[in-house]
């Protein structure tokens, strides 16, 4: 289980690993002369390893080695020769599973804390035909975390984590995965200062987590690095740091974290610690998709839609998080696949993917399935009772657009009787949930008296809204009401500049009533050149009385 965290000296199949399953008296001359027992135990384990691991010698002079290490384990009681004889069986396969299990055992009875682990490891996972046994595992990396082995301690907090070998206990592990940081297991120093940032098993100590998490990401940990960004993201502990953050996402992204790489995709994407770099965002946002992250995959696929660059990954990218369930991605992907981008037309997939996001209370899904009902879209029969539905649901969820569409829905009738009341209530709600058109709405039916009581002053203030948010035709209505003192004194000048936010917005009305306005010098200076581009425009945009002038 835990074969791939064990840190320290590992030299996968010795070259000279076969000596210590058999050796002759060759070897045991060669071993005597190479590795004489007048050099010091470390001297003398240190050349052993060279030999034993291919660095120096002959196959003969290797295969001695292995027999020599085998001695100085047996023979001279060194603790760490039997660790490497340990992990030298390891590496010749399961069958030797037993052998390595002894050799670890008597490098932890001889201090070694790495042995400890090892042995516990075995333990563990079962081996030779011993069943597993985490009591026993749990106790060995006690020991071996006694030992001051890192790695010892940061099993020791999996297993008081998960509650394997003794009952779940965060404080525990919390205790074991500190002092695993201390050692420089990476790996612990994540989740100490995870535990500490969150409270888990001790007091919240993000001043603490700070300090774990740069020493697990220094110590190579992507997910310490990751959450250390996090911080230096949002200024905990210490005043927030977008570039640190940036580089901390960087370098997590790199070493395979793939919530990272979506957090570095944003701050690329929108200039956060650094300049806007929309060919990484996109590179990020792959990336992180390919570790398979919804998040990522659906901005990838936003982020390619939007921009039109490349709909066919758009497209993968978005089935890909819905097949998660993300419910954003599952929209997007029905859109694409109901218009047939990135791809052929799947009408079936499209209304099944809506059909699952609206479930999930996504408002935009709602919506587009009050559209496809509502319109009878791609040969789905109208189905007006279906729309409001839909509709209502979505404007229930606070999508603006949404309650736009119900409102248009309750104002034609739906083939039933129009009702303004709810219209204008249904427009009321979307101008404040942030809808361009849905303000323009309100702004009409407030003027008009449609559901609501006319009301001028209230209308110029919903058109104010929908013109602020860009719609040419509430420019052009203020415009109106300005010029010809609709909700209050007459103000030509004002009118006037309506009128050209309503023109440069394209909106016809307001380019002929802009070019009449400087044609007559009528709130400000005439200006026949102006005038003659507006007017120009406005023909140009189908205002047929624009044409002549």
């Amino acid at each position: 289980m835990f074969r791939a965290l064990v840190a320290g000296l590992v030299f996968g199949v010795l070259a000279g690993a076969p000596a210590m399953a058999q050796a002759n008296e060759a070897d045991i001359a060669r071993a005597a002369q190479l590795f004489p027992s007048t050099l010091p135990l470390k001297e003398r384990h240190a050349k052993v390893m060279q030999y034993a691991s291919g660095q120096l010698g002959t196959a003969e002079e290797q295969r001695a080695a292995g027999f020599a290490l085998v001695g100085l384990c047996n023979d001279d009681q060194y603790g760490p020769s039997c660790l490497q004889v340990g992990h030298s069986f390891i590496s010749l396969g399961e069958a030797y599973d037993a052998s390595a299990y002894n050799y670890f055992d008597k490098a932890c009875g001889l201090g070694e804390g790495e042995g400890c682990s090892e042995r516990a490891i075995l333990e563990l996972d079962g081996y030779a035909g011993n069943a597993p046994d985490p009591q026993k595992a749990l106790a060995g990396f006690l020991k071996g975390c006694e030992l001051n082995n890192g790695p010892a301690c940061q099993h020791a907090g999996w297993s008081y984590r998960e509650g394997s070998g003794a009952a779940q206990d965060f404080t525990a592990a919390r205790g074991v995965y500190e002092k695993g940081c201390r050692l420089d297991a990476a790996e612990a120093c994540f989740y100490s200062g995870f535990y500490k940032r969150l409270g888990r098993g001790g007091p919240e100590d993000n001043a603490g987590a700070w300090q774990d998490y740069v020493k697990g990401c220094d110590l190579g940990n992507a997910s310490a690095c990751n959450n250390l960004g996090v911080m230096q993201e949002h200024g905990v502990s210490r005043p927030a740091d977008l570039a640190g953050a940036l580089a901390s996402y960087a370098k997590a992204c790199e070493g395979g974290n793939k919530n990272a790489c979506n957090n570095a995709g944003i701050f690329a994407h929108y200039g956060k610690g650094g300049p806007v770099d929309l060919a990484k965002a996109e590179a990020n946002y792959r990336k992180s998709c390919e570790l398979d992250y919804a998040e990522g995959c659906y901005n990838q696929a936003l982020m390619s839609w939007n921009s039109k660059t490349d709909l066919p990954a758009a497209r993968q990218a978005a089935e890909k998080a819905c097949r998660t369930e993300h419910v954003a991605a599952c929209n997007l992907a029905g859109v694409m696949q109901l218009n047939g981008e990135g791809g052929p037309k799947d009408v079936a997939s499209a209304l099944v993917n809506y059909e699952f996001a609206c479930g999930k209370n996504e408002g935009i899904a709602c919506s587009n399935l009050g559209a496809v009902n509502y319109s009878g879209l791609e040969g789905n029969p109208v189905n007006y009772p279906a729309a409001l539905s839909y509709y209502t649901k979505s404007c229930d969820l606070n999508y603006a657009e949404g309650c736009r569409s119900l409102g248009l829905a309750h104002e034609n009738g739906m083939g039933q009787t129009p009702d303004p009341v709810k219209a204008y209530q249904a427009f009321q709600k979307a101008c404040t949930l942030g809808s361009p058109n849905g303000c323009h709405k309100q702004g009409f039916s407030l003027y008009t008296g449609a559901g609501v009581a006319s009301d001028p002053q209230a209308a110029l203030v919903a058109y104010g809204k929908g013109c602020d948010l860009k719609v040419g035709a509430s420019c052009y209505n203020l415009g109106l009401m300005a010029y010809f003192g609709q909700a209050g004194a007459i103000d030509k000048a004002k009118g006037r500049d309506y009128y050209r936010q309503a023109c440069e917005l394209g909106e016809a009305g307001g380019c002929e009533r802009y070019g009449w306005a400087l044609r007559d010098g009528e709130g400000g200076a005439s200006d026949a050149a102006g005038a003659a581009a507006a007017l120009a425009k406005a023909c140009s945009l189908g205002r047929a009385s624009a044409c002549t002038q």
